[in-house]
């Protein structure tokens, strides 16, 4: 079955991405597993240590692979885990930052240990030609009256770039929009990602769907998506929430991608 762009994939993103050619997504934007032993439906999340490395280095070095030179990668994980997977990262790509997200609201409260807050997220593009949107992502300056700021806006800025640490509660606590999946994340927090590092048209791809924040992000924001779920459920779910997104993407349908290539994919929902 041909992959289109736009689509969900049931199946396993190793076997995916296998299939997807060399430089043919903008911007990649995930949240995989964590390792940390989740109620995912149809998986289970819990290796040793080493395992787990490992695994993830195999679905990274194909990410790597399938992003274009002006592509840009976003990688969610707990702190504990991305300090590992750094080296190799920065051994295929450049660093830009390290950021948090901070959710100042957890229900988790750890009996023997500090309450957990964050997220962290590991940015890192393909090149030093990665695109940057400054503009589509700039915050108010917190200083609007001092000459230099004034300077500035006079030239046409349109304030700052936002800091790096993000502040989102989590959507399972307090989100009208949350749905089954026991990890989703904050769409505002995925829109500024995707609006920083890719233009409308462009093409975004996500091979731990989840609960599908990133493509419903990509469809407000009239960028192609691709992703995968291993999940038959999160599918439906997934679906689910596309179906309720009024977008004008048909005009925005990723001009960018070799429309001529043939991929083969396992399964469709």
């Amino acid at each position: 079955m041909e992959i289109n762009i736009n689509q969900i994939i049931h199946g396993d993103c190793l076997n995916v991405l296998k299939n997807i050619p060399n430089e043919y997504v903008n911007l990649i934007v995930t949240d995989p597993p964590f390792n940390i032993g989740k109620n995912y439906k149809s998986y289970k999340d819990r290796m040793k240590k080493e395992e787990y490395i490992r695994w993830c280095e195999v679905w990274l070095k194909e990410c790597i692979r399938i992003l274009m030179p002006t592509g840009s990668f976003y990688l969610f994980n707990y702190p504990e885990n991305n300090a590992y997977l750094m080296p190799f990262l920065d051994k295929n790509m450049l660093f830009k930052r390290w950021m948090t997200w901070h959710y100042p609201t957890n229900t988790g409260m750890s009996p023997t240990n500090y309450t957990r807050t964050q997220h962290s997220i590991l940015f890192y593009t393909k090149t030093k030609n990665a695109t940057w949107n400054k503009q589509e992502i700039a915050e108010p300056y917190r200083n609007p009256t001092d000459r230099r700021i004034q300077e500035r806006l006079k030239n046409g800025s349109k304030g700052k770039t936002p800091y790096d640490v993000f502040n989102f509660n989590i959507v399972k606590n307090v989100n009208k929009d949350k749905t089954e999946h026991v990890c989703q994340l904050p769409i505002e927090l995925v829109e500024i990602f995707i609006k920083a590092s890719s233009n409308k048209g462009d093409l975004v791809f996500d091979p731990f769907m989840g609960s599908g924040t990133v493509a419903v992000a990509c469809k407000k924001l009239c960028r192609g998506y691709l992703g995968c779920e291993i999940d038959k459920e999160y599918c439906k779910i997934i679906n689910r929430r596309l179906s309720k997104v009024e977008t004008s993407l048909g005009q925005f349908i990723a001009p960018t991608i070799k429309k001529t290539e043939q991929i083969t994919a396992l399964s469709q929902i």
